[in-house]
């Protein structure tokens, strides 16, 4: 990426995305995995676009051979880090389409790390969301869009006016100094240090989907391959019961191909993966 602005949250970073997509590459349609975002079901429809959802697999991944064969007038957006499974759609379909994004609010910040292979493909994408609300452990109302060609596309999203010295550039007119705090992190921490932070909370999730696989009463729906962990009780009818066993904000749910799963999402370094393990055997028979 060349360059890109500050949004306050990445759904405005991934309706700025296809905004410049529209009106700079003539997109008419937006093409998703049934698992991206419903911010990107927002924008489709806020920009009069139509909206093609393609099948996820087991993990929440986009199923490739599901796509349009014809993607001339698309944007094809790839989500790296889906929410309910923290799951990699197939980064190597970037640039198959007029223009494509890749929703990296939750994942994007791994680049930086030693898993940064993870994303391989995501540097050839047209532009690129980032939540500096999740791993760059910044207050909400804080993200940042990138693009390929910034010049291109902020001439596509810039607007004038008599009373402006300058064009706005983007959805936003006057804003606050978000990022400050941005600032402030990356000073503090340094590159080094912020994807030490990150691996640490990549570490926690992988030694909580180690005990959830070696335990004969639970079940993994896989390995996380970012921060986000789901699992269950093989028996499915407790699973009410030990939702209301475990600790309070220790899980939440979600719904994964009609069935109900538990979500651990490791957005902080300080988690303790043996106290969140020990919480689930204490709920145990």
């Amino acid at each position: 990426m060349t360059g890109g602005h500050m949004t306050p949250g990445s759904t405005l970073a991934n309706l700025t995305a296809l905004w410049a997509a529209r009106d700079g590459a003539g997109v008419t349609e937006v093409v998703a995995s049934d698992a991206a975002h419903l911010s990107i079901v927002k924008a489709a429809k806020i920009l009069g676009l139509k909206l093609h959802q393609i099948p996820t697999d087991a993990t929440g991944a986009m199923i490739e051979d599901g796509l349009p064969s014809d993607l001339s007038r698309s944007a094809l957006v790839l989500t790296a880090g889906t929410t309910s499974t923290g799951a990699i759609d197939p980064l190597a379909l970037s640039g198959r389409a007029a223009w494509t994004h890749v929703d990296a609010a939750w994942a994007g910040p791994m680049r930086l790390t030693r898993m940064s292979d993870r994303l391989d493909g995501i540097e050839t994408a047209d532009s690129v969301a980032v939540s500096a609300h999740k791993w760059f452990f910044q207050p909400k109302e804080s993200a940042l869009i990138f693009f390929k060609d910034v010049r291109k596309a902020h001439e596509a999203i810039s607007l004038g006016g008599a009373y402006l010295a300058v064009p706005n550039i983007g959805v936003l007119g006057s804003h606050g100094a978000m990022a400050i705090p941005l600032l402030a992190t990356l000073l503090a921490w340094g590159r080094e240090g912020l994807a030490a932070r990150i691996e640490k909370c990549i570490h926690v999730a992988e030694s909580i989907a180690d005990h959830v696989s070696q335990d004969d009463h639970l079940q993994l729906l896989a390995l996380p391959v970012t921060g986000v962990v789901n699992w269950r009780p093989k028996d499915t009818q407790l699973f009410d019961a030990w939702h209301q066993s475990l600790p309070q904000g220790m899980v939440s749910t979600t719904t994964i191909h009609g069935e109900k799963w538990f979500r651990n999402v490791i957005a902080n370094p300080m988690a303790n993966a043996l106290a969140i393990t020990e919480a689930i055997k204490a709920v145990q028979p």
